[in-house]
């Protein structure tokens, strides 16, 4: 991480990356995710499910467990470099998923804030380093622009001492302070838990896809009853060093 990184993401709270996914791996991704969520329920075995929220919002919980392609963006080294560096001493993939939007009209509601204090998702600086207990790396699948209904956040607001005077989980067009974060298809969005965040409003229709690697610091457990590893993740990972990410037993290995 270098300075530059650090200044951005301790002021803004995100930071991103630019075109750190070749564009072939991103096309089979993206035919990939289609295939799953327009076949069969049998194509996909716990952990890994799609979950319909309505008829434009789907997901799929778990995602790095659906087909092994899904292990390349557990260890992409421009982004681990950055989680390593604001994650403490340890770190872990702590939960994976995709959501894919269709249609005008929705949106991410805003939510999370620097206070009041979350330990789940909190930011922090001391002893020359930056901690933030949960860091979500952004992968979209999609070029993504304001009127796609972009990720947005509340710049800085991971460090705010006061609370949201909008209040949790609201319209986009409530709070007057939102930023638009377009990115393109092999970009990624790299951003503390902590920090405010949903989306704009898709005005134009276009499809979003978006993959989710959430790194959390290395003592959390997985994130909740929905959103958690199998007990043979570690056997089923391609390599030592996804092995060491996805669960770090020891702080010393990592790296």
């Amino acid at each position: 991480m270098n300075n530059k990184q650090k200044y951005l993401f301790d002021l803004q709270g995100y930071i991103v990356l630019k075109n750190v996914v070749p564009e072939n791996i991103i096309q089979s991704i993206e035919k990939l995710t289609r295939d799953l969520l327009n076949g069969s329920s049998s194509l996909l075995s716990d952990p890994a499910r799609k979950k319909d929220w309505d008829d434009n919002k789907s997901s799929i919980q778990n995602i790095v467990e659906a087909d092994p392609a899904f292990q390349y963006f557990v260890d992409i080294p421009e982004v681990i470099d950055i989680i390593q560096e604001i994650s403490g001493d340890t770190y872990r993939l702590n939960h994976t998923y995709g959501q894919f939007w269709n249609g005008t009209g929705n949106y991410t509601t805003f939510h999370f804030h620097g206070t009041p204090l979350v330990p789940q998702a909190s930011y922090r600086y001391h002893n020359d380093r930056i901690i933030s207990t949960l860091t979500k790396a952004v992968f979209p699948l999609l070029d993504c622009h304001q009127d796609d209904g972009c990720f947005a956040v509340i710049p800085g607001s991971h460090k705010s001492n006061f609370e949201r005077p909008w209040g949790d989980h609201h319209h986009p067009k409530v709070c007057p302070v939102i930023e638009p974060v377009p990115a393109n298809a092999g970009d990624c969005i790299i951003f503390s838990e902590a920090l405010s965040h949903g989306s704009t409003v898709n005005k134009s229709g276009n499809n979003k896809s978006t993959l989710y690697y959430c790194y959390s610091i290395g003592w959390m457990p997985d994130w909740d009853d929905e959103l958690y590893f199998s007990k043979d993740i570690l056997e089923n990972l391609a390599t030592e060093k996804r092995r060491r990410i996805v669960k770090i037993k020891d702080p010393s290995t990592l790296y």
